[in-house]
């Protein structure tokens, strides 16, 4: 799937989202809400976080299965729906995906956990307005544990809308719950990159530099906005092309250097 749902998803538990989904429903605390204390709910719920666990672990094959198991056990236990709906965004099925999301909305239209997943899907599909909508939901909630990252979603969905000034709101608020999100840093060094603030840029560059690996899409950002810095690091401009050279030689990002592309 994309990229911003690895970025995300390894903020979670069960590590995988881009950037993202979140995918514990143990860890989020919502294991016993899908829980009624039958033995057809409770073998649903253990089959989920199974599936749940294999998404993260990129067995994709394995999730299929134990979600199919958990949702024949318990056809109304929203969350199997919803994590179906994640494995097939990530098998690139965006009908079957929305089809779950859907459905798991439909059984459970006030969760934070479903309708969260639900709206970074639907950004993936460029469905933005109706993401945020879900968003906006999810972000009312006070209880929702994972707020900072929902924050920090929704301010990715803003920013691939271009709206710029929502998602630094969105950004700096996902921070302040949370200060150990590189993502949000990475995402306000986009924005002032795109506002021409060249050091305030390179400013929250650094803060993620510090916290996270980088990637292609961040090391290309990294050069470019030290290229147009008055006063560069000659030798941190030279240490990120190599790395972006060595590391990522068939990336996008790498053509365009070969290329001298000079913007972001």
């Amino acid at each position: 799937m994309k990229k911003w749902w690895v970025i995300f998803a390894s903020l979670l538990v069960l590590n995988g989202c881009q950037s993202n989904p979140d995918k514990s429903a143990e860890n989020a605390g919502l294991s016993n809400q899908y829980t009624t204390g039958s033995s057809n709910t409770s073998a649903a719920s253990i089959n989920t976080q199974l599936g749940a666990g294999y998404i993260g672990n990129g067995r994709y094959d394995r999730a299929l299965l134990k979600l199919n198991k958990a949702i024949s056990q318990d056809p109304g236990y929203a969350l199997a729906h919803n994590f179906l709906g994640v494995l097939y965004s990530r098998l690139e099925r965006p009908n079957l995906a929305y089809e779950q999301f859907e459905k798991s909305v439909s059984l459970a239209p006030n969760d934070s956990t479903i309708l969260n997943n639900y709206a970074i899907f639907l950004c993936d599909q460029g469905k933005y307005e109706q993401a945020q909508q879900k968003f906006k939901k999810v972000l009312n909630n006070p209880l929702y544990v994972k707020r900072a990252g929902a924050y920090q979603s929704a301010a990715s969905c803003a920013f691939k809308n271009n709206k710029i000034e929502l998602a630094e709101k969105l950004y700096r608020k996902s921070l302040e719950l949370n200060k150990n999100l590189p993502a949000s840093f990475l995402g306000l060094a986009k924005i002032y990159y795109k506002k021409g603030e060249y050091q305030y840029a390179w400013n929250y560059f650094k803060r993620f530099d510090e916290q996270a690996i980088q990637t292609a899409d961040s090391l290309w950002l990294g050069i470019n906005i030290l290229n147009n810095m008055s006063e560069p690091d000659h030798d941190l401009l030279a240490s990120y092309e190599i790395q972006l050279k060595s590391k990522f030689p068939d990336s996008k990002e790498t053509q365009w250097f070969y290329q001298g592309k000079q913007d972001y």
